[in-house]
């Protein structure tokens, strides 16, 4: 592992749920980090990251519509790494505005894989997507996990604008890498969830936590879907690890990070019934499980430790922690 206290760091898309908690561990190491993003944190986000963030330095802006800003930003402040997590993460919005989708995500990776040619940086890590690998259907399951390359289109299936600008992504940045010598990773993401979102696209986990330690009832339609469990302040030392590994130790481009641990919403509600015992949690039985994420080649080249069942008990009592604490801090 390279010593990363002289690295500066660039996150873009900082102030969201996975580059947030990125941010906050590296200012933790002690390494200086500058924040791109179209708007300062907000709300949780902000809560999450204000004992770090006098520490940052926070410039709004946009990745995808200024490629001159965005290299003065790296120059001026010699920016050596970069987490590239800017991105609209929003369904119905993409789906109605697919132009817009497709420009930030593809026109960002270009601009940034364009900086890191110009400018030498010594890595980008790019935040992927399982979605780059599906639609599947059920006739399409199998107990096989899926590994990084499974192929990336199935022409028999359409898909939504979200992965699909990934795929996009992925391309460009792995074309960095081989015909430009770009240093460029991509860490595909699976479900993660952590305290952090916004109501409005907060995870069942996260959803049943809050709503069992706010004495709410929780009724989920299908329980016994079985998904990849991450952890959004674990998955953030997995890119922090991605950002900082040694070169020679990469015999891949593509990793999986998180996912790899199955569970399903009824076994995340059993563990929050076992801590909050008044919790009123109905679940209802049903759902088409997902296939397990292989994740051999980040734990081997990256270092990547992946989740267990006491590693989704403990995620879940650290999310019970800092939501009481928030709570706590926001009613003062």
């Amino acid at each position: 592992m390279l010593n990363t206290v002289s690295d500066t760091y660039l996150v873009t898309g900082g102030t969201g749920l996975i580059g947030g908690y990125t941010v906050k561990a590296l200012a933790e190491q002690g390494n200086s980090v500058i924040v791109l993003d179209v708007k300062p944190p907000s709300g949780r986000m902000q809560w999450v990251l204000q004992p770090i963030w006098e520490n940052v330095t926070f410039v709004q802006g946009s990745i995808s519509d200024d490629f001159p800003a965005l290299m003065k930003i790296c120059k001026d402040h010699d920016v050596k790494r970069v987490f590239h997590a800017a991105a609209i993460f929003d369904p119905v919005y993409e789906v109605a505005h697919p132009y817009y989708s497709f420009h930030v995500t593809i026109e960002g990776m270009l601009n940034i894989c364009e900086a890191a040619r110009i400018l030498d940086f010594d890595r980008v890590v790019f935040a992927g997507t399982i979605g780059e690998v599906g639609p599947f259907g059920t006739e399409e399951y199998t107990t096989e996990p899926l590994d990084e390359y499974v192929p990336m289109y199935n022409p028999t299936r359409g898909t939504e604008p979200y992965g699909s600008s990934k795929k996009c992504a992925t391309i460009i940045g792995l074309c960095y890498w081989q015909t430009q010598n770009v240093s460029w990773i991509n860490t595909r993401f699976s479900r993660c969830w952590g305290f952090g979102s916004k109501r409005t696209t907060i995870q069942t986990e996260g959803l049943i936590i809050e709503n069992a330690v706010d004495g709410v009832p929780t009724l989920l339609e299908q329980g016994d879907v079985k998904r990849g469990q991450t952890y959004a302040p674990a998955l953030a030392k997995g890119v922090v690890q991605a950002l900082n590994v040694e070169e020679q130790k990469l015999t891949h481009r593509v990793f999986f990070l998180g996912g790899d641990y199955m569970a399903s919403d009824r076994e995340v509600a059993e563990i929050v019934k076992g801590l909050i015992p008044d919790a009123q949690i109905t679940i209802k039985k049903g759902g088409f499980s997902r296939r397990r994420i292989d994740t051999r080649r980040a734990q081997t080249e990256l270092g990547w430790q992946p989740m267990t069942s006491s590693g989704l008990k403990d995620a879940v009592i650290d999310y019970i922690d800092t939501y009481k604490r928030f709570i706590k801090d926001t009613a003062q």
